[in-house]
């Protein structure tokens, strides 16, 4: 029977759809994180998890992960609602459906922060569930989330400004004869070295220069150095120890495109980030 084997409280037994809440003494938010990611998620019984993340550059989502064997998801639709003891309370008409879904997991990205400040006011969450066969009305508790709902913002302030993927490879590119980086690189640079200084886990900066192949090997040769001479030198201004810089002079080798057009292209400065193995 799916009530004993979910375990979870029957809420209305004359609803078209059964409706189910997590037992009140075990619902809570729990916060886990670090400058990588953090998370606030509820334990909703055997039926699954509901978890807030943030990541880095990214928009803060919602995911429903279904842990039920037989339970798959076809659809899922919610709303903000009243807290079980103010049903005569009005809530706000916030409504959200998934930006992602399969059999177990349904992921929301556009309502979210709409959603989380109605969570700091108190109001709780209900989702209809289509399942395969029926429908089950899932509601959501929010109690005593103030101080957790603090601690993820917290969590979020202190995330590093890239992610690992942004921040793992950059490439300049620069007009002819210029060697110092454009204003907007030099901003990004600047953000670069304090993600490098705050990920523990670089162990190395790689700054590869190569130049077009209009002019000497030698004269490239030196072009390429003195860009990638720059971009160190500037994230050696930021913050950035010199001894994790490694920097390499191509000149005209590899080039990243032919032709005479796409000669812009191999005027460029390669940063890359290197990692301890975890």
């Amino acid at each position: 029977m799916i009530i004993s084997l979910l375990g979870l409280w029957l809420t209305s037994a004359v609803a078209t759809a059964p409706q189910y809440t997590p037992a009140m003494d075990q619902s809570e938010w729990r916060i886990s994180g670090d400058q990588f990611q953090c998370r606030m998620e509820q334990d909703l019984g055997a039926m699954g998890t509901l978890a807030f993340s943030k990541e880095p550059a990214r928009a803060i989502e919602m995911q429903l992960t279904m842990h039920a064997a037989h339970l798959e998801l076809q659809d899922v639709q919610g709303h903000v609602v009243t807290a079980g003891w103010q049903p005569e309370q009005v809530a706000p008409a916030v409504q959200f459906s998934p930006t992602f879904i399969n059999a177990k997991v349904a992921r929301f990205i556009e309502q979210v922060p709409v959603v989380m400040q109605q969570l700091q006011q108190g109001y709780w969450l209900q989702l209809m569930l289509d399942l395969p066969g029926q429908e089950i009305t899932l509601t959501v508790p929010n109690i005593k989330s103030t101080s957790a709902l603090a601690q993820f913002q917290s969590c979020i302030d202190a995330l590093l400004p890239l992610s690992w993927a942004q921040a793992r490879e950059f490439q300049l590119f620069y007009p002819l004869n210029e060697r110092q980086p454009s204003a907007d690189d030099t901003a990004y640079l600047k953000t670069l070295a304090l993600y490098i200084q705050q990920d523990k886990a670089v162990k190395k900066v790689l700054i590869d220069g190569y130049t077009d192949d209009m002019g000497s090997s030698i004269a490239n040769r030196v072009m390429s150095e003195e860009r990638a001479d720059e971009v160190a030198s500037r994230l050696i201004e930021f913050g950035v120890s010199k001894n994790k810089l490694e920097i390499r002079a191509h000149g005209n080798r590899y080039p990243a495109a032919a032709g005479n057009k796409t000669q812009s292209h191999n005027r460029r400065v390669l940063v890359r980030l290197i990692r301890t193995q975890s």
